[in-house]
């Protein structure tokens, strides 16, 4: 929300700023309740005034807004603090190194301008105004990078990380010593070398909170674990012999597709009831079925959409995740063959997720299925879940309890900093290839990537149910996943994300042999027994 420079805007603004200065400083401190009757005569203005001043808080996360419950100052917990400065640490020093190019002569001379206004602030002891030039400072290197999109999760991460260093961090830096740190990053821009910019930004931003030594860090690693390097590499060796599916026609690919993860479905028919079936479209049958836990199951129902770039995939190449989700969870599972691209384009893959979801609910009681409802999906089946339930919302009807998305695609871009390290095929996926899945699923008459339902990252997420998320730490989507989680928060959906290291995309699929597809298949069911 852009600053109000009318009248009331202005008092807005100054409400604005003496409540941030105040959360920040924890001179109002997490949990404190904002009533904005109390606030208004304190401050000498309207209610609307106040009403105004707290919506930006809201979307700075600063505040809680919960209704009849009130408004609180939000906590900040060594863990939000931490992982606030992992996120601005990779996004900004890549970023920044990328765009090395763009850093001017007045660039230069602004970075400096604003580091000898902090070491006058710092000598003040003007933690506040400090605080805020660094903000300045940061926001310099940002538009330099050219990273509009970003700035607000940025300017959010830098708020929870400063916030923990200010008022519960034991690790302090002097003020000088936090003023004159930001002259490395000057000298950085003024070297010309990309690779010394990442590292010394990488640096500064990680150690915002303890390292107080200022010790050298290198940008992380991108490095398999041992089992996940493992698999891969026996993996390149059986499917050496396979062409590149960009290269060849569409049903040799698929076939190629479908004998590839044959490996991961050999289940064992004795622990579940398996149930083939058609669910009838105004156009067509589409295939599904019902995977249930012959033991240990319990009420209720999960839609499985799977991945495949929406292009390839069935139910078939996707049975063996369906029949671990459904043991973990005690859920019945139900997949389908939605329609692929580019015979199918978009709409016609949602549209058939969104007609099963209907389906589904008005059979369930002649089909074994009843609630508690979730929807589910991995990679371009997270995308078709998600803007199922978009779908849903807009039009008023029921949506799902809670949903599990795995490794999703969210968006269109890619620059994100994981397209940009993890993208070129060193981990299977690539960047180009997901432009070619897109091109696929937007060959018809409505070819907008920016299209909410597309690119659900881009849409309204208020009033979404609970929503559990994972990312591959070595996949180009794994930013889809860190982005929609902020998006998320910022629309106050309750969501769990959960960042695993070392494994590469579609890595769940691997579950009969990779521990981490293991324990990625326990957390989301663990997930499902909250409702």
């Amino acid at each position: 929300m852009k600053p109000n420079t009318s009248s009331s805007g202005r008092k807005s603004n100054s409400v604005y700023r003496d409540l941030r200065k105040q959360i920040v400083l924890a001179e109002l401190p997490a949990g404190q309740q904002l009533v904005e009757l109390e606030v208004a005569k304190q401050m000498n203005c309207s209610q609307s005034t106040v009403r105004e001043a707290l919506m930006r808080l809201q979307e700075d996360g600063l505040i809680v807004r919960q209704g009849y419950r009130g408004t609180l100052v939000s906590s900040v917990s060594a863990t939000e603090g931490q992982e606030s400065l992992d996120i601005r640490a990779r996004i900004e020093s890549r970023a920044a190194a990328l765009s090395m190019g763009n850093f001017s002569s007045a660039h230069i001379a602004a970075l400096s301008t604003l580091v000898q206004q902090m070491e006058v602030l710092a000598e003040q002891g003007d933690e506040y105004g400090l605080f805020e030039l660094d903000q300045e400072f940061h926001h310099t290197l940002y538009e330099a990078a050219n990273l509009p999109a970003l700035m607000p999760i940025l300017d959010r991460c830098s708020l929870c990380s400063h916030r923990y260093k200010i008022t519960q961090s034991t690790t302090r830096r002097t003020l000088r010593d936090t003023a004159l740190r930001h002259w490395k990053i000057v000298e950085a821009v003024q070297s010309g070398s990309a690779a010394e910019l990442e590292r010394v930004l990488f640096h500064h931003v990680s150690s915002v909170i303890g390292d107080a030594d200022g010790a050298s860090k290198a940008a992380p690693e991108l490095r398999m674990s041992d089992a996940m390097a493992a698999i891969f590499q026996r993996l390149q060796k059986e499917d050496a012999h396979l062409p590149n599916p960009m290269q060849i026609p569409l049903d040799q690919a698929r076939t190629n597709f479908n004998a590839s993860n044959a490996r991961w479905n050999h289940i064992d028919t004795a622990v579940f009831a398996i149930d083939y079936f058609t669910i009838p479209c105004p156009t067509h049958q589409m295939p599904a079925v019902r995977i249930a836990p012959q033991a240990g199951g319990r009420k209720g129902t999960l839609l499985y959409l799977h991945g495949g770039g929406w292009v390839f995939g069935s139910i078939h190449t996707h049975l063996g995740a369906m029949a671990r989700l459904a043991a973990l969870s005690g859920l019945t599972v139900v997949g389908i063959d939605y329609r692929l691209a580019p015979d199918a384009p978009f709409p016609a893959g949602l549209n058939d997720a969104v007609w099963a979801w209907h389906w589904l609910r008005a059979e369930q009681a002649a089909r074994g299925l009843g609630a508690p409802w979730f929807i589910s999906g991995d990679s371009s089946g997270a995308n078709l879940a998600l803007s199922t339930m978009l779908d849903l919302r807009h039009a008023g009807e029921a949506l799902p309890d809670a949903a599990l998305l795995f490794y999703g695609v969210f968006d269109a871009n890619h620059q994100t900093e994981s397209h940009l390290r993890c993208g070129q095929g060193q981990f299977g996926l690539t960047t180009e290839k997901m432009a070619w899945y897109r091109a696929h699923y937007l060959s018809g008459t409505r070819r907008d990537p920016a299209d909410p339902r597309v690119s659900p990252l881009l849409a309204d997420l208020q009033g979404l149910p609970p929503i559990f998320l994972n990312a591959a730490g070595l996949d180009p989507l794994r930013d889809d996943s860190l982005l929609l989680a902020q998006r998320l928060a910022q629309a106050t959906v309750p969501c769990q994300l959960k960042v695993v290291e070392g494994v590469v995309h579609g890595f769940m699929q691997m579950g009969s042999e990779l521990p981490e597809a293991q324990a990625a298949f326990q957390d989301a069911a663990a997930f499902t027994r909250s409702w």
